[in-house]
């Protein structure tokens, strides 16, 4: 039943209109924060440091961006189907409240993963146009390209507590632009700000997604090869323990409020 539940979500949410909007309106802002960088470097605002340095601002950038990527992706994918009813369909039909649950999570993380390694094939082939455009030829001197599996891994994993934060909220409320806002909010508004107010609990704020983040994308550097990472306040392995234990904190969480819903079926 797992396998056949998960090829349906994946099927509809590859199918969903939000999906394509939102990878269009993607491309378009990383294609616009490229040129702008580029345009500023040509008018010697900037440095050129080549390839490896623009595909580094615009993993920057989509720190910041793919919040709401993952915020609606995520949402999406976990509550949409709440108001029709198809949830109550397939656990009448019975379906295990756990099983369901299951291919739900694993499609979110699945789609979260093909969102970053989108976003950084993106960023490279952006990068290497616009750099075709403003000087007629790509530097890549100073480019890893050994790393970028590595580096696009770092990012999904980053991501995770968001994934499973939207994934809470909106079983939470069953409302999948609830669910959304209540991300961007926390990710955008209430994070930055307690993050800002690191020393009242200085101990506390270190495990924040955020900073979690920050520490991994220190090893994201290693794609520049002119680039000596600075020393991180924790290891990669502990910072991806971390966030796997915040991910579970979420994804358990979820299953509790689900498992107890009035839905009908098992």
């Amino acid at each position: 039943m797992f396998p056949r539940l998960l090829i349906i979500e994946t099927r509809k949410t590859a199918k969903h209109p939000a999906l394509w909007l939102g990878l269009g309106a993607l491309t378009a802002l990383l294609a616009f924060l490229i040129l702008i960088d580029h345009a500023q470097i040509a008018n010697g605002y900037q440095q050129d440091a080549g390839l490896a340095q623009d595909v580094l601002s615009g993993l920057s950038y989509f720190s910041w961006i793919g919040l709401l990527v993952y915020a609606v992706a995520a949402s999406v994918i976990a509550a949409s189907d709440y108001q029709d009813r198809s949830i109550q369909l397939w656990l009448m039909r019975g379906t295990a409240r756990s099983t369901f649950f299951l291919a739900r999570l694993t499609t979110i993380l699945l789609f979260g993963l093909l969102l970053v390694i989108y976003a950084v094939v993106a960023l490279v082939g952006l990068a290497a146009l616009s750099r075709l455009l403003f000087w007629g030829g790509v530097d890549t001197a100073y480019m890893n390209w050994s790393a970028l599996p590595l580096v696009a891994l770092r990012l999904f994993w980053s991501a995770t507590p968001y994934l499973g934060l939207a994934l809470f909220l909106s079983v939470l409320s069953r409302s999948p632009w609830v669910a959304a806002a209540g991300v961007i909010l926390y990710g955008a508004v209430a994070e930055p700000f307690l993050v800002r107010a690191d020393q009242y609990f200085p101990a506390l704020v270190r495990y924040f997604p955020a900073k979690l983040a920050q520490v991994l994308y220190e090893f994201n550097r290693t794609l520049d090869l002119s680039t000596v990472p600075s020393d991180p306040s924790m290891s990669a392995l502990r910072a991806g323990l971390v966030i796997g234990l915040l991910l579970a904190l979420c994804g358990s969480g979820a299953f509790v409020v689900f498992s107890r819903q009035e839905l009908g079926g098992s």
